[in-house]
């Protein structure tokens, strides 16, 4: 990881100068010069953060077999004064600085490949230098998944949850490390302050069970934030199709999972109830779960965690609550648009449903 103290905020301020330094201290240069960095332009619609594709030219042509990128990926700050305001008052920059600088190293799952890290809290500057993944294509929350997909997905949760099973340092990716008790109060003041604006913006878009759930839910969020009394571990909180990459090509990796933004000490079945309600219609979800929460569990069993059917399955219907925290959340925070709304409202739908059908209310109360 780059220990470059230059941090460039602004992709169109990186010259070849400069990443030829933070290369170098990665060990990606292995000995050969870069000739010329040109920044070819933003890539995605990020709202908290904005992402670059540099090109790369070396003193030696055989890229590929010197094993040097032709490319290289920058994440940064939002270029949005507000946006950027946000995002470094909350928690995103210094959640995604802290996994890639600390935690990914010591977990399995395989997240983009990170050449430098850094941030600069006083001065708001962030920086991220990465493998670019040019051969792997983003999934979609209103397609979701094949069932091949999900459990590649699976396997990738076991290697983020197995590695730092009931591990308490796992604190150090918080941007305020706080105790269980502060983190539930302060998600249940979230959750109540911003459900008005969440139901006053979709609930006429929602089923009335799932509407009434939303509602219901308030006064116990602080009570399921305190968990279930199962080992907590490394979780992603939006582990979801938007966030993987699928590999396109050969060479390229089957799935990379993105956006760490939202990591933290948590429940880890959180991510299994979240990802199989967000990639699949209530109607399909019900025909693969049963079959994809074994295959979380025995591979977490085979990778040293004891994880018991009965254990999983009530983790399972406790974790399916996360759906709806997120959607209120994310939906009062985001800027409006008419995809958006549809996304959030798909939310709700396929959470609320798994929710109610797993009964998941009747654990809190």
């Amino acid at each position: 990881m780059g220990e470059v103290q230059d941090i460039r905020s602004d992709p169109r301020t990186i010259d070849t100068a400069w990443m030829a330094r933070v290369l170098d201290d990665a060990g990606v240069s292995a000995g050969a010069t870069l000739s010329d960095c040109r920044f070819e332009g933003f890539v995605g619609t990020g709202q908290t953060g904005c992402n670059g594709r540099f090109s790369l030219t070396w003193s030696e042509t055989s890229n590929e077999s010197a094993g040097r990128p032709a490319t290289v990926m920058g994440k940064f700050p939002s270029l949005d004064e507000t946006a950027r305001a946000t995002g470094f008052g909350g928690s995103a920059y210094v959640t995604e600085y802290n996994f890639y600088s600390r935690v990914a190293r010591t977990v399995g799952v395989r997240a983009p490949k990170c050449h430098h890290a850094a941030l600069n809290l006083e001065a708001q500057q962030f920086c991220l230098i990465m493998e670019d993944l040019s051969g792997s294509e983003q999934g979609d929350q209103f397609v979701g998944l094949t069932l091949d997909e999900a459990e590649l997905a699976i396997e990738q949760a076991v290697l983020m949850h197995a590695p730092r099973w009931g591990d308490p340092t796992l604190s150090e990716i918080a941007a305020n490390p706080a105790t269980v008790e502060e983190r539930a109060a302060m998600l249940s003041m979230i959750y109540s302050m911003l459900l008005p604006a969440f139901m006053e913006r979709l609930g006429s878009r929602l089923e009335e069970p799932i509407a009434r759930l939303v509602q219901d839910f308030a006064p116990h969020v602080a009570r399921w934030a305190m968990g279930s009394g199962t080992p907590l571990t490394l979780a992603h909180y939006d582990f979801r199709p938007d966030n993987f990459l699928f590999a396109r090509t050969p060479d390229a990796p089957p799935l990379v999972i993105v956006d760490w933004q939202t990591a933290n000490q948590g429940l880890g079945m959180v991510d299994v109830a979240y990802m199989i309600a967000g990639s699949f219609t209530p109607e399909r979800r019900r025909d693969v779960e049963r079959d994809l929460l074994e295959s979380y569990r025995v591979r977490m069993n085979a990778a040293g965690v004891g994880y018991d059917r009965d254990t999983a399955v009530r983790d399972y219907r406790f974790g399916s609550l996360w759906g709806l925290v997120i959607t209120v959340l994310a939906t009062s925070m985001a800027a409006r648009t008419e995809r958006g709304d549809d996304l959030f409202v798909t939310m709700a739908t396929q959470h609320g449903h798994q929710a109610i059908d797993h009964d998941a209310m009747s654990l809190l109360i």
